[in-house]
């Protein structure tokens, strides 16, 4: 069976989209902070619902065989199409609102890990390969940092009953940064990547599942939920790609 045979970061990056895109629909409106679309923009309850097919379709598209390829590559698209009209122009012209730099982090994070998951399912290995890695890893650091800048509104999204909230959300933050940097250095980089997915899936779980469970009819807090699982998916991307490069390699000696 096909779904037997997928990564964990593709499966989870396929499912986030769908869910996003059918939240999109039901809702008719853009993906909140993901994408900050102009309030006055004409047609935007149309764009927006246009917006929510381009995530929804292609994200059932990649849990078949024989979809899956161009349903990754629209996917990919879009979403670095989100960092080059919305963020980056937004964060250039606000360059000191930190918050603008997390938005082209996210976004920028799971355009990286799709392009992987793309890669992985054409069978390719080159160049961009690397590029999309470096381009994770740089999208790791504000993200760190707004753990710093934020501190107090990011340890209020950590439930009360974790213990050590304000150090554990300045250690993520620290976590965060040093994977970016030891991808971007290429020190140890599956490791980092894996160890940053291992704690993105950690946060995705106690903070944001948590959220949904005590407000599941806010619309945000399952955005957030999808948002955090699709970065936690592109995440799990790179560490595998360093994987089937290992098996390459491996293969290659043989």
């Amino acid at each position: 069976m096909y779904l037997r045979r997928i990564g964990v970061g593709q499966l989870f990056f396929a499912l986030s989209f769908a869910a996003i895109g059918a939240i999109s629909f039901a809702a008719r409106d853009f993906l909140l902070f993901q994408e900050p679309v102009p309030p006055n923009i004409p047609w935007r309850e149309t764009l927006a619902c246009i917006s929510a097919a381009l995530m929804l379709v292609p994200g059932i598209g990649m849990l078949f065989p024989a979809t899956v390829r161009r349903s990754t590559l629209i996917l990919t698209a879009f979403v670095a199409l989100w960092v080059v009209v919305l963020q980056i122009p937004r964060a250039v012209t606000q360059r000191r609102v930190e918050v603008n730099w997390l938005g082209v982090g996210e976004d920028s994070s799971i355009a990286a890990g799709g392009w992987l998951l793309y890669c992985a399912v054409a069978g390719r290995n080159d160049a961009s390969v690397r590029i999309a890695r470096i381009l994770f890893g740089l999208a790791l650091v504000p993200i760190g940092v707004s753990h710093f800048v934020y501190l107090k509104l990011a340890v209020g999204m950590v439930p009360t009953w974790v213990p050590l909230r304000s150090p554990l959300t300045l250690l993520a933050g620290v976590g965060h940064i040093a994977a970016g940097l030891a991808i971007l250095c290429g020190v140890v980089p599956r490791l980092a990547a894996t160890l940053e997915a291992s704690m993105q899936s950690l946060i995705t779980v106690i903070c944001w599942v948590s959220a949904v469970v005590a407000a599941p009819t806010h619309r945000a807090q399952w955005v957030t939920l999808c948002i955090s699982t699709t970065i936690t998916a592109a995440a799990w991307a790179v560490a595998e790609s360093y994987g089937r490069l290992a098996e390459i390699k491996r293969t290659a000696r043989g």
